[in-house]
């Protein structure tokens, strides 16, 4: 099964090769779906491509970052101290601000167990990292190779980093910088250091150097000397501190040797280069294996072992012969259905597909990630879905960065307030989706400077009101940024309907009538409610010509009627108390019980149990003392549906209470959705033996209609964490103070 899984994906990315998703077209290939693709600033564009065969699906993201566009760079993302482990999108969004925004970001190379980069990083022409490569093609970076920028343009090439002491005429080999020092190893450490000490085991020898000529930021082609300040020898179990403007020597099994005949007062050399295709660039970020070159497969690892054959999500970045495009690419992994994730023959074949000339794999797995700025926002979102189902902090991070100004208006994107067919005299809003200037910034926009026209209608502002029948388009024009939006006027309907089924008001209320048509197609119709005539029967109230209902009567029932031509819709309305019982708790049939960190149980009374109204009330036992940690709650959720179509001021009822402090409240849920937390007592409020009336006030800015979700007792203190009973009778709701 998996070596025809394996096929299948093979005959697929064969399909791939005519077909190169860095045009930004279509795939012609049925196999692969553009789910996706935009453009994220003047040189950056991003796609998120869907790939399939009879036996498996990935997912892969592509952005392409132009170089010789003047307001595009890339830069390499290194964390301080260097084993600070962060999310690609956390470090981006600390790498922006005005003029310098990181627009699309991937994770860098591999890091340690202890949060260290594993290979070479140099940034500004200085090095960073040494680094130290594994031995064996089982390994993905057993050659020295990196990904670099330079003259405004991507490299990607193998490296001979130079670094090495002098001392008594000889130079000597350093293996890496700033590592936890291994066998047989001669490791450097300087300021760069995460630790202020060297760590190491009493089994090695440390030389301290100080009083240096030049500061030791690692130039490549620099030298620096200083002296011998002081000597760890071997089996001394002192920790060797790292001196400020120094650095120390330090070395153990056979490298021993180039430390040994050094004595206090003698003079080193510490010197550091790199070939020149490297020397001047902007940074340079050692990985691998090298994937894809001079456009064809090529891996610098054994395609053959573990690593290399797994199935996994994966990170590479990848160039184009010229060096001025660059390319960073994304699969996800470990989600079957989804995205399977590639083996790296796969991978490689993947990019050579997309055109890639030169392509480096960079860490994989749970650290892959992409993030991009979508059109309108300002700042990136994670693009993928990261295979341990959340993203991975990482070391390094390639980002893509816009430095263009902002600038005017030039495209934007719009929605209707509905999809729905007009009736004639009736209007929609258009409203903004973002507004982008010519480097695709997002701008800030508002609907005042929109402008609507078209040959069915007017526009006003952001109101689109339509005057004449037909199909057509709404032209809207930002500035110098213009679209269009389909429309389609009717002046006939088949069925007209008052959108609230009826009213239940009180004295002074005023509620906004809405209405609904519907063709002979069957089809919605927009009907503003200016666009039909309004009458009204009984004496509960009037209703203007946009369709407020105005309350004036105290008491009664009626019937409100919205007329078009021949078609009509009507609501009946009766006019409520100022105060009504929605619930007598006589039968507990209305709520169900929940805890959290707690148990609950209810019930009606019983014979001799307390009763302050009707023929029963709730009792509620809890039992707060089976946490020992967090807020403590017990719920009585409402299986009834409470709503309030006109504003209530408050909720009342009689609790009998136990006198444990505890804390009562109540949750509600507007027209919108949204929860509200409304309190009956205070925090340790609930300190009453007995029954005793509590009220809750409601917000008054709560839209309408309302609904009572549960009502709670809560304890956040674990002090005061017991069990007790209480009882709940005469749930209440007013209209007016009382």
């Amino acid at each position: 099964m998996k070596g025809r899984m394996v096929k299948s994906v093979r005959v697929l990315l064969a399909v791939l090769l005519t077909t190169s998703v860095f045009s930004w077209s279509k795939p012609a290939s049925a196999a692969t779906t553009v789910n996706q693709q935009f453009k994220v600033s003047a040189g950056v564009s991003y796609q998120d491509n869907r790939l399939s065969t009879s036996t498996s699906k990935q997912a892969a993201r592509v952005m392409k970052v132009n170089l010789k566009d003047p307001y595009t760079d890339i830069e390499v993302g290194i964390p301080n101290p260097l084993n600070k482990l962060s999310k690609v999108t956390t470090r981006a969004l600390s790498n922006s601000k005005p003029g310098h925004q990181v627009v699309g970001a991937v994770n860098g190379s591999f890091f340690g167990p202890t949060g260290l980069p594993v290979y070479l990083i140099a940034n500004n022409n200085q090095l960073v990292n040494a680094g130290k490569l594994p031995i064996g093609k089982t390994e993905y970076a057993n050659e020295p190779i990196a990904f670099g920028l330079k003259d405004g343009k991507g490299i990607i090439d193998h490296y001979n980093l130079d670094l090495h002491f002098d001392h008594n005429g000889v130079s000597y080999p350093i293996t890496a910088s700033n590592k936890a020092r291994a066998a047989d190893q001669l490791i450097l450490y300087t300021e760069e250091n995460p630790s202020a000490y060297t760590n190491t085991s009493a089994k090695g020898i440390e030389v301290v150097v100080q009083n240096l000529d030049a500061y030791p930021d690692l130039t490549f082609g620099s030298t620096v000397t200083g002296e011998v300040t002081q000597i760890r020898d071997y089996g001394d179990e002192t920790n060797t501190k790292i001196p400020e403007g120094g650095f120390v020597l330090s070395a153990t099994g056979k490298s021993k040797a180039a430390l040994k005949g050094i004595q206090l007062g003698d003079s080193i050399s510490l010197s550091v280069d790199i070939d020149d295709i490297w020397k001047d660039s902007s940074f340079i970020l050692g990985s691998g294996p090298m994937l894809v070159d001079n456009g064809k497969v090529s891996l610098s690892m054994d395609p053959k072992s573990e690593k290399a054959k797994a199935r996994a999500a994966r990170t590479a970045v990848a160039i184009d012969k010229t060096g001025q495009n660059v390319f960073f690419v994304t699969i996800d992994g470990g989600k079957p259905g989804y995205s399977t994730g590639m083996n790296l023959t796969e991978f490689a074949q993947y990019l050579v597909s997309l055109g890639a000339y030169r392509a480096l794999n960079m860490d994989g797995g749970g650290s892959t990630a992409m993030a991009v700025r979508n059109p309108g926002d300002s700042t990136v979102k994670l693009a993928n879905l990261p295979s341990d189902g959340f993203e991975r902090s990482v070391a390094t991070t390639l980002m893509a960065i816009s430095t263009a100004p902002i600038g005017e208006a030039k495209s934007l994107k719009v929605h209707k307030s509905t999809n729905a067919v007009l009736l004639k005299g009736s209007s929609m809003k258009v409203l903004i989706d973002y507004v982008l200037d010519q480097y695709y910034n997002p701008l800030q926009a508002s609907v005042k400077n929109l402008k609507l026209s078209s040959n069915l209608g007017t526009g006003n502002g952001n109101t689109f009101t339509a005057t004449k029948t037909g199909k057509s388009t709404v032209k809207v024009q930002y500035n110098q940024a213009s679209t269009t939006l389909p429309i389609e006027v009717v002046d006939k309907l088949a069925k007209l309907q008052i959108s609230q089924s009826n009213l239940l008001v009180r004295n002074g209320d005023s509620v906004k009538l809405s209405l609904k048509g519907y063709d002979s197609k069957g089809r919605t119709v927009v009907v503003s409610p200016n666009s039909v005539k309004w009458s009204v029967a009984g004496k509960i109230g009037t209703v203007s010509k946009d369709g407020q209902f105005t309350v004036t009567g105290t008491k009664g029932t009626g019937t409100i009627t919205a007329t078009y031509g021949k078609i009509k819709a009507t609501v009946s309305v009766k006019i409520g108390a100022s105060q009504e019982v929605i619930d007598t708790f006589d039968t507990a049939a209305n709520w169900t019980p929940s805890a959290v960190r707690a148990t609950a149980s209810i019930k009606t009374t019983g014979k001799g149990e307390p009763v302050h109204n009707g023929k029963a009330a709730l009792k509620l036992n809890y039992d707060f003392t089976t946490s020992t940690t967090g807020t403590a709650a017990v719920y009585l959720n409402a299986k009834k549906d409470f709503v309030f179509t006109s504003r209530p001021d408050h909720l009342g009822m009689y609790l009998y209470g136990d006198g444990n402090s505890h804390w009562l409240r109540t949750q509600l849920i507007d027209g919108n959705g949204k929860s509200y937390t409304v309190d009956f007592t205070k925090d340790k409020g609930l300190t009453w033996k007995g029954w005793k009336f509590v009220q809750a006030d409601i917000p008054q800015n709560m839209p309408l209609p309302i609904k009572i979700k549960q009502i709670y007792v809560a304890q956040p203190h674990q002090e005061l964490k017991n069990k007790g009973t209480l009882y709940f009778d005469q749930l209440q709701v007013y209209y007016k103070k009382n």
